[in-house]
């Protein structure tokens, strides 16, 4: 759906919050200015910004979409910059007000696009998480609300959302060129950590304990504007990917060069994060891409190349002295002491999750158990992986719904893909086929999925994935378009 559509255009209503709000703002400036408080008088500046990205998203809601991914990259790092801010809390007053404004133009036509098997999945999972809220062995109501926006509630509104308002090819093209320029941005930025240094902001970070795990053996990793070094290396993997597939598509030379030139920048950002979940996503994500084109000439290549690369960071020590390639090769290694950890971590929750076929409960792991259960037995088992955490806070029967979920996904976007007539279309949507099976494999050794900015990345290539037909224009005569 178009921004300007006539369906989402502003109404009488519209304009008068509109106008209520701006008049708020201005009193709210008077009064701090008359005050003449500095410390207040530094927030007015504030107050136009957020009016007018109020005003934006209560006159059309794609706008609210659109600052939702976008947000959703740097909105963790503003926090190293903003103290006393629950800046978290304010991607949920975006999708919130998003969906408000959405709900206010629903028509039939609409109502129609919402009749699709991903928001079937997409409700049944929430509303399975939603019952965790009575679990007993979860006694902290304020856990639980925390810890559901992650796990189901952010999906249950961006996907009807990607429906109703991405619903045009243009749509897909403009998600790709987003996907670029923050992959350009942030890769840029952690390089600049690793090479010419971190700024105060983030020193204070690592010094107020980010250190711990972002430090090793005296070498910073890099984090960018992310939560962690871990998310910043398999979004970038993630980004690194897609551009690389697109570089393989039916593009005039200057356009395949972009794409591979914005893949070599990406991967060298990802080389940064001295992450080694990464690999999992470039590897099980081309094994994918692989498999779909059924292209032998470039299938069998593809998979010796893959074998040679494996091979070289498993049975070799070449460029161990380079910090990087060392953190990658650790990853293949079975004896690794962390996997070992992980492994005995996971064998401990088993025995715990015995008797508890629904799980502790929603927000009863990791940094919600040290915040709400802080006498839990679960505080010292971390959960390392997204899945081991959906396991032990939902239970068997909550992983076994939540696997159907995901698995719906990967069946439905092979069937449509099969049957893109589009070149650029069918392009895009291996590329972030691809991608997503990537992630689902650099998930099970860590909580990426459910973390910014990869969730909500997520949820929209999920939603196109099951759509795709929706973009699939007619082939052009003039194949310039793809130039």
């Amino acid at each position: 759906m178009r921004p300007d559509a006539s369906a989402l255009k502003s109404s009488n209503t519209d304009n008068f919050i509109i106008t209520g709000l701006l008049v708020m703002t201005g009193v709210m400036m008077a009064v701090v200015l008359a005050i003449g408080d500095i410390g207040l008088g530094s927030l007015v500046v504030f107050f136009p910004v957020l009016v007018g990205i109020i005003a934006l998203i209560i006159s059309n809601p794609f706008y609210g979409l659109m600052f939702y991914i976008h947000y959703s990259f740097f909105f963790i790092g503003l926090n190293r910059y903003i103290y006393g801010v629950p800046l978290g809390l304010s991607i949920d007053a975006v999708l919130f007000l998003t969906t408000l404004s959405m709900v206010f133009r629903i028509t039939k036509d609409n109502i129609k696009k919402l009749n699709n098997g991903i928001l079937y999945t997409t409700l049944l999972w929430f509303i399975y998480t939603a019952f965790e809220f009575f679990n007993p062995e979860a006694t902290n109501e304020l856990g639980w609300v925390y810890a559901v926006r992650g796990v189901s509630l952010y999906a249950v509104q961006t996907v009807p959302l990607t429906l109703l308002l991405f619903d045009k090819k243009k749509h897909l093209d403009t998600f790709i060129k987003i996907l670029i320029i923050w992959g350009l941005v942030s890769s840029v930025w952690g390089w600049k950590q690793l090479n010419i240094g971190t700024d105060p902001f983030e020193d204070g970070w690592l010094e107020a304990g980010g250190k711990i795990t972002h430090v090793l053996y005296g070498r910073l990793r890099a984090f960018s504007f992310y939560s962690d070094a871990g998310q910043f290396g398999v979004t970038m993997a993630y980004i690194a990917f897609i551009t690389l597939i697109l570089a393989f598509g039916p593009y005039k030379l200057s356009r395949k060069f972009w794409y591979f030139f914005v893949f070599v920048i990406c991967l060298i950002g990802m080389s940064t994060s001295g992450s080694r979940g990464p690999i999992f996503v470039i590897f099980f994500g081309g094994i994918t891409y692989l498999l779909i084109i059924r292209n032998f000439r470039i299938l069998i290549p593809g998979i010796v190349i893959s074998l040679v690369v494996f091979a070289f960071l498993k049975f070799t020590f070449i460029g161990n002295s380079n910090y990087q390639i060392y953190r990658i090769r650790t990853a293949l290694d079975p004896k690794e002491a962390s996997l070992l950890v992980r492994l005995s971590n996971q064998e401990k929750i088993r025995k715990y999750l015995e008797n508890r076929p629904f799980g502790a409960g929603i927000g009863t792991t990791d940094i919600f158990a040290r915040r709400f259960y802080p006498g839990s037995a679960l505080i010292n088992l971390p959960t390392d992986s997204w899945y081991v955490k959906i396991w032990v806070e939902n239970g068997v029967v909550g992983l076994i719904i939540y696997a159907l979920s995901l698995s719906y996904v990967i069946v439905m976007g092979i069937v449509k893909i099969r049957v893109l007539k589009n070149p650029d279309t069918k392009q895009k949507m291996m590329a972030l086929y691809g991608g997503y099976t990537g992630i689902l494999a650099a998930s099970f050794g860590n909580p990426v999925f459910g973390q910014a900015p990869l969730g909500a990345l997520m949820y929209i290539s999920m939603t196109m994935l099951c759509t795709s037909e929706i973009y699939d224009d007619p082939i052009p005569v003039n194949k310039e378009k793809y130039a």
